[in-house]
């Protein structure tokens, strides 16, 4: 009992550590989950086209900066249009928010006297302006935190490709190979459903679809919660532009589409990559969210992974130790 009760106390004690330590744990624990998802691809280039690690390295860093200009530029002119766009926007939430009132009203509803016009004035634009420019500041410099962390991860597991492995490659490469196997299956099967939205949202005639559909392939890393999350911007909308019969033909066009790719695509992707069971994925987003907020939401399922192997090791050693020698 006094053991168990130890080891309590210890699980307690580490627990409080790492929700203390989540600013620090939260980009470290990003950048070795891009570095998983990245690292594939130098070491295809070095088997397919024979070039050194260097070589591969330098193209791999080429080609995530063309996709990253790219997706900017991407997202500059979505920025750009809804701004265009915002007044267009206020009319038609004016015009939504006097319908609705019409509505409860005539069901004996009290509805508080809210003007839209009073919402969106410049006063209040440049207050938001104010909270958010700062915190895309913050962003821009965690993003390149993260992507410098995930570069010396690619370097450290690069180094398995070389004759003899260093340790700190060797322990990657051992609890990361389910984490970088989730990695992957997930982002096959969230770029399916992206292009399959986008081709969507776009026949839909869905103001900024590629907007949409960026958001959703990274919402894609957290189980459940995050195509929830996902779905509400383009079905908002749509309901402001087009009304409530189109805005939920999106809704259920964009259920309908996770549904199949969930149901019929992820499982053969899943067949032979990860074992891991809707139990555990419950579990595991509830309790990382919890210690490491958001970050932790991305990562509860890599994070419960190699948590699975690393207390499957030490059970495997322990009983090893415990074992007579003659």
């Amino acid at each position: 009992m006094l053991r168990n009760l130890q080891g309590a106390a210890c699980t307690v004690i580490i627990l409080w550590g790492i929700s203390a330590a989540s600013a620090i744990l939260g980009p470290l624990l990003l950048g070795l989950l891009l570095a998983y998802a990245v690292v594939p691809f130098p070491k295809w280039i070095m088997r397919r086209f024979k070039v050194s690690k260097r070589a591969s390295m330098s193209l791999t860093a080429v080609a995530v900066v063309i996709v990253g200009l790219y997706l900017v530029f991407a997202l500059d002119l979505a920025a750009v249009r809804i701004a265009e766009k915002l007044p267009t926007y206020e009319q038609h939430l004016a015009n939504l928010y006097q319908q609705v009132t019409v509505f409860m009203s005539a069901h004996g509803m009290d509805v508080p006297i809210l003007s839209v016009e009073k919402v969106f004035t410049p006063e209040r634009l440049g207050q938001i302006g104010r909270v958010v420019l700062p915190e895309a500041g913050a962003i821009i410099s965690h993003g390149l935190l993260i992507s410098l962390l995930a570069f010396l991860f690619v370097v450290a597991m690069m180094e398995d490709t070389e004759a003899k492995q260093s340790p700190l490659a060797e322990r990657l490469a051992f609890y990361g190979s389910d984490a970088q196997s989730y990695v992957t299956v997930t982002a096959k099967t969230a770029s399916i459903n992206t292009l399959v939205n986008l081709t969507f949202l776009i026949a839909m005639g869905v103001d900024t679809p590629v907007v949409w559909s960026f958001l959703y392939f990274f919402l894609d890393f957290i189980p459940t919660l995050g195509f929830m999350i996902a779905l509400v911007p383009p079905t908002f909308v749509t309901l402001l532009v087009y009304g409530w019969k189109k805005a939920l033909l999106v809704a259920c066009g964009l259920i309908l589409s996770n549904v199949i790719v969930d149901n019929a695509v992820t499982p053969i992707f899943l067949k032979h990559a990860v074992n891991v069971s809707f139990l555990e994925i419950t579990l595991s987003l509830v309790g990382w969210a919890f210690l490491l907020g958001l970050t932790g939401a991305i990562l509860a399922i890599p994070l419960t992974l190699a948590l699975k192997k690393f207390i499957a090791r030490s059970l495997r050693e322990e009983q090893i130790a415990m074992e007579p020698s003659g």
